[in-house]
């Protein structure tokens, strides 16, 4: 060790405010480096995270959805089992089409995961479309974007149903129609999904009433809706299985029968 540097050691154990500096000092580079390291390590991880994040918040989604109304009576339990109405497999956006007349996406999920067609589509912020085709890995959506759509809706706080369509146009725009004119309709009001649709839980988010107008001689409305959902940028969505569906379907193509 030469002579400077020992003087340089004698120097910072003798005097406490060089000693504390440089303890400080070399305690910044450890601290920095072990902030870079650890930068790194969440880097790496952020593929696993956000695969937990997802699965959490189709959890959440699922607990959300469970006070749903079912044929069954109102559900008291939060655990994912068959005794829950509606079930969620979350996927990816990996297409997503909203520039045409009738538009389309590809999910990164299908039927190995129990994704089938008439199935539901959702984001957090509201509605996406319905499964229409699906194979082994991957499944295609009808967006709402889809001039041959037309979705039961109808405005939170009624009774009040109307059908939900689009005309081609506007991706943040679509249209309640066949709402007669003794309606509420009042702009800002917040239109839900039905309570008669078997595709989607009811009270999903579509969007708000942006205007409206009567039309054909003053008998109905026609309302333009605001969505929730921003159709141009879509990342993780989620599939919902309606448990009850096939056994409503059956009741609601029964013939009553009058015996006298």
């Amino acid at each position: 060790m030469s002579l400077m540097t020992l003087a340089l050691v004698f120097t910072i154990q003798s005097h406490s405010y060089h000693y504390n500096a440089f303890v400080h000092s070399t305690g910044n580079i450890t601290g920095s480096f072990l902030s870079t390291r650890n930068h790194i390590y969440d880097y790496l991880n952020l593929a696993d995270e956000n695969e937990r994040l997802r699965k959490e918040n189709a959890l959440l989604r699922m607990k959300s959805l469970s006070t749903g109304d079912t044929l069954l009576g109102d559900e008291t339990t939060f655990l994912f089992s068959e005794d829950v109405p509606y079930r969620v497999f979350p996927a990816r956006v990996i297409k997503n089409d909203y520039s045409k007349r009738d538009n389309f996406l590809t999910l990164d999920i299908g039927s190995e995961q129990g994704v089938k067609e008439d199935m539901g589509v959702i984001t957090t912020d509201g509605i996406v479309g319905i499964i229409d085709i699906s194979n082994k890995r991957f499944s295609r959506v009808i967006s709402i974007l889809n001039s041959e759509i037309s979705l039961n809706a109808q405005i939170k706080g009624s009774n009040i149903i109307g059908s939900l369509t689009w005309d081609g146009k506007d991706p943040y725009i679509m249209s309640l129609v066949d709402v007669p004119r003794l309606a509420q309709v009042t702009k800002g009001d917040t239109i839900i999904t039905g309570r008669q649709s078997t595709t989607f839980p009811p009270d999903v988010l579509i969007g708000t009433i942006k205007s409206a107008q009567l039309v054909e001689n003053g008998s109905r409305y026609q309302i333009e809706v605001t969505l929730f959902n921003d159709m141009t940028d879509l990342g993780t969505a989620y599939v919902i299985k309606n448990r009850d569906k096939k056994a409503l379907t059956i009741i609601d193509t029964l013939t009553v029968r009058n015996d006298e």
